[in-house]
């Protein structure tokens, strides 16, 4: 079993990791792909308020799409 662990984390050394996308420091694998639980709450915080939202056209009014209408007449 020592030779396994060993290997899974000679494996995770030689991985390189993404810098954390709130701060770009090097990556913590027990946040990933954050560096700290802090950078992960900011994010996490941004996402819940709106501050990743995709912005949107707004329409002027409403329209009823009448193809459903007009199967039912016809």
């Amino acid at each position: 079993m020592s030779v396994r662990k060993s290997a899974k984390s000679d494996i995770k050394k030689a991985v390189k990791r993404a810098p954390c996308p709130t701060c770009q420091e090097v990556s913590c694998a027990e946040y990933a792909p954050f560096c700290s639980k802090r950078c992960a709450d900011v994010d996490l915080h941004r996402w819940l308020s709106g501050g990743y939202a995709i912005p949107a056209e707004e329409d002027d009014g409403y329209e009823l799409n009448d193809s459903a209408d007009d199967r039912r007449t016809h």
